[in-house]
């Protein structure tokens, strides 16, 4: 093996788990308590801020009064805790349910 082909090969080793660990992970969240649009943006600004989130999306959820929502993120372990967090002092109105990662590949 010559040293390129013997240095591409290893830097093939190494560069492919670092390109996969920055994949988007899907989080699915069901909350309540948003019941205007500024509910909605301040939810959706709070998680934001959440490590690697690209992207909030919020519809209603499939029982009476929640919102699912999802989080797209190249964190891969994002938790409930972290997401309570984000919200500070308005997880007292925004109440996060559940928050599971999605087995779906994040769009």
């Amino acid at each position: 093996m010559t040293r390129s082909a013997f240095f591409f090969a290893l830097l093939a080793l190494f560069a492919a788990p670092a390109m996969a660990a920055d994949a988007p992970v899907s989080y699915i969240a069901e909350m309540t308590g948003m019941v205007c649009a500024g509910c909605k943006d301040h939810v959706t600004a709070s998680f934001t801020k959440l490590d690697g989130v690209s992207k909030v999306q919020i519809v209603p959820g499939d029982k009476p009064g929640t919102q699912k929502v999802t989080v797209t993120s190249t964190s891969p372990s994002l938790t409930k805790e972290q997401a309570v967090a984000a919200l500070g002092t308005s997880a007292t109105t925004y109440i996060v349910h559940d928050w599971k990662k999605s087995d779906q590949p994040a769009n």
